[in-house]
């Protein structure tokens, strides 16, 4: 197989996380050329999280050493890179401030030990997921639990990334393992840009790698064939970076597709692209 690669810029219109900024973020398309066909990846990584930086990626990718270098070289056969009869799925609504809630299932990022924003969703009656990003240690997150109601928990599905530390044994809520290889947990978010799909027998729920379209498209592929497609996942991430294309259609009570002329426009615009040598 030939491979080349594309690297790209994405602006936020707002933090992603506590623990990132407002600076253009980088990622890199890879492009597999084969007897079968061509098949295209995207990997965008969140270096604060851990993900190696894209140079690094790039350097040793033909070594093949870690997962997300495999998880991207499985995913440039041609088969992930084609466009298929639409399935329906459903997506869990990424909280901000300034949309309005449409879904029933909301996500939230806690963004400091002092934000309790979230407990007006819980009174509405949503189901709330909470992602903490590893902000807490055990003494932060243990002021910080004195604060909440005793009845707060009860719209709550789970936090993700609870604690900076491994050991989660003290929180007394559904733990869900994403960045952080936190246990005792049950919940795992599966990130299909840097993993292939657990066998732990956890409830697992797809996440999209909050970059360009082309990983959430994979990531649908693999959601429809593997996934509980009764469960609320998380690869639709709206209007969090400037001049990214519409690739789903739908809307948070009944579903999303994919748009297929919108993706057929997506991977002619890829083809084109100056792609260079890896």
């Amino acid at each position: 197989m030939k491979l080349y690669f594309y690297k790209f810029e994405l602006t936020p219109r707002r933090e992603l996380n506590h623990l990132s900024s407002l600076a253009p973020r980088e990622g890199v398309f890879l492009k597999g050329e084969s007897s079968e066909g061509l098949g295209f990846c995207e990997y965008f990584p969140h270096p604060e999280l851990g993900d190696k930086g894209v140079d690094d990626f790039l350097h040793s990718f033909l070594d093949q050493k870690t997962v997300s270098q495999q998880k991207a070289m499985y995913l440039l056969h041609p088969q992930w890179s084609k466009i298929y009869e639409p399935k329906t799925f459903l997506n869990h609504q990424l909280f901000q401030r300034d949309h309005h809630l449409h879904s029933h299932v909301i996500k939230y990022k806690i963004k400091n030990h002092q934000d309790l924003s979230f407990l007006q969703l819980l009174k509405k009656g949503i189901k709330l997921r909470l992602d903490a990003n590893g902000l807490f240690d055990k003494l932060s997150w243990s002021q910080f639990y004195r604060s909440l109601p005793a009845d707060f928990s009860e719209n709550l599905d789970y936090i993700e990334d609870p604690l900076s530390g491994l050991d989660w044994d003290d929180i007394s809520l559904n733990r869900a393992r994403d960045f952080i290889m936190g246990d005792p947990f049950q919940v795992k978010i599966f990130k299909p840009y840097r993993e292939f799909f657990p066998q732990n027998n956890k409830r697992v729920i797809f996440s999209g790698n909050m970059g360009h379209g082309l990983s959430n498209y994979q990531a649908y592929l693999e959601l429809i064939q593997l996934s509980d497609l009764s469960e609320h996942h998380g690869i639709i991430t709206e209007g969090i970076y400037e001049g990214l294309p519409e690739l789903f259609i739908g809307d948070y009570q009944m579903g999303f597709t994919p748009d297929n002329s919108a993706l057929k426009n997506y991977f002619l615009e890829l083809e084109s692209l100056e792609w260079r040598p890896l």
